[in-house]
């Protein structure tokens, strides 16, 4: 019922937006789309794009055949293509993993249609282009879920299947993979002195993992050997990832796309001190991901604060869409605060010891797994859809039910709202924070 729900909102939250055109990203896409049809033949091996992964475009062919079979227009096919991802997303797969976590917490249909609401309020403009950011959050959500059944066939077979979408789909999604095979370790050890399944049926199990995986990542690498040289199902393994990300994430603190009228396409929030750390670099660039990782060994202090700007800028709502047709004028402050609130009571969820016991016994691997996912895209220039993963789970915190009270019943005068004064005083820190980093992008903002 909550996915029926909150597929039909979700549609006619799309519909009611009007057509928009599919830009620079999310028109590649589409474009790859046709590439699998050459001379009249269909094969997966005639894809042959260098930076992304088959399985996004493969999914664009089947919605442009769709969309000429029933007469809809490409911009009806992806909204109702997109409405489904996100329905799965906030009916299904981030409450599915929210009670794995937290067992004893259930997600009835009012949090499944908060986070729905909430998705719709900070992502609505995404449901108009074929961008890779959902669906491969909604595969990552999926391989996560049926991780967590790890001596159940399907499941583990599932997860395989999802892991392998997940990574082609966004590569920084890579580390889900080791992710997968820590979690499953991690299960069958607690296991151990308890009644478990079989070591024949762990071992089917296992393999299930490995061939959905490999199933999925055959056709990347495969295309990748025929057209590049190399067996990797990685997408982009051939191109330098250190000049193309790392470099250009030293001297931007956050990256936003124009789409107006006034102004060029870039819209660069500079980042002067790393810009000067870069400039102190050997021929002013990062070579290497060695080389980044001895920056950070030798800068630790000043990396560690560019890193926290990129991940308090990635966490800030600025606009519900990856493409701006208006720059922020102040009109959006509303929607920027009630995005660091709900970051906020993730961070309270996770540091006051009341909020945290009155979650009850949890699996915190399985959070942390999710957070994890978006790790490795802090280090480049960051836009706020490549914080998705952390975003999200900072919504299922503040959404998960079972928060205590505040005020303490147990004390007298006073000292009943000690722990209310400590809240508002942590807050007022957390924004004083949020609040200098934020305005100093702003401030740094160049467009061009």
């Amino acid at each position: 019922m909550a996915f029926g729900l909150a597929f039909l909102t979700l549609l006619a939250v799309a519909l009611l937006q009007s057509p928009q055109p599919f830009y620079y990203d999310s028109g590649l896409y589409w474009e790859l789309g046709e590439s699998f049809t050459r001379e009249g033949h269909f094969s997966l091996l005639n894809f042959d794009n260098a930076a992304r992964g088959y399985a996004l475009p493969l999914i664009d062919h089947g919605l442009q055949i769709l969309a000429r079979e029933l007469a809809w227009t490409e911009s009806s096919m992806v909204k109702l293509f997109n409405a489904l991802v996100l329905a799965l997303v906030g009916g299904v797969l981030a409450p599915k993993l929210a009670e794995v976590a937290w067992p004893e917490r259930r997600w009835g249909l009012p949090q499944r249609a908060a986070l729905v609401v909430v998705l719709i309020v900070f992502w609505s403009g995404f449901l108009n282009y074929p961008l890779s950011d959902f669906p491969a959050l909604a595969a990552g959500l999926l391989a996560l879920v049926a991780i967590s059944r790890p001596d159940a066939p399907g499941w583990m077979l599932c997860a395989g299947v999802a892991c392998g979408l997940a990574i082609d789909i966004r590569s920084a999604y890579l580390a889900l993979a080791p992710i997968l095979l820590v979690l499953v370790a991690w299960a069958w050890f607690a296991q151990r002195g308890a009644p478990h399944a079989s070591t024949a049926r762990r071992a089917l199990c296992m393999t299930l993992l490995v061939a959905g995986f490999a199933v999925v990542s055959l056709p990347q690498s495969l295309s990748a050997h025929r057209y590049y040289g190399t067996w990797s199902f990685v997408p982009g393994a051939t191109l330098n990832i250190a000049s193309g990300f790392l470099t250009p994430g030293m001297g931007l603190q956050l990256y936003d796309t124009y789409v107006g009228s006034e102004y060029p396409a870039q819209m660069n929030y500079e980042d002067p001190a790393g810009a000067r750390l870069l400039h102190a670099q050997p021929g002013g660039k990062i070579a290497s991901s060695g080389q980044y990782v001895e920056l950070i060994a030798s800068h630790p202090i000043a990396m560690g604060e560019l890193l926290a700007r990129h991940a308090i800028n990635g966490l800030d709502v600025r606009y519900s869409t990856p493409y701006v047709e208006h720059v922020e004028d102040g009109s959006n402050r509303w929607m920027r605060i009630a995005g660091f609130v709900l970051v906020f009571l993730a961070l309270v969820r996770v540091l006051w010891p009341a909020a945290r016991r009155c979650l009850g016994p949890a699996r915190w691997r399985y959070p942390v797994a999710l957070a994890v996912l978006g790790v490795t895209s802090v280090a480049t220039p960051i836009e706020r859809r490549y914080m998705l993963p952390a975003q999200l789970l900072a919504y299922i915190l503040a959404l998960t039910p079972g928060w205590p009270k505040p005020i303490e019943s147990g004390e007298s005068g006073l000292r009943r709202l000690r722990t209310p004064a400590a809240l508002l005083a942590a807050g007022a820190i957390f924004a004083a924070v949020v609040y200098h980093v934020v305005s100093g992008a702003t401030s740094q903002l160049h467009l061009g």
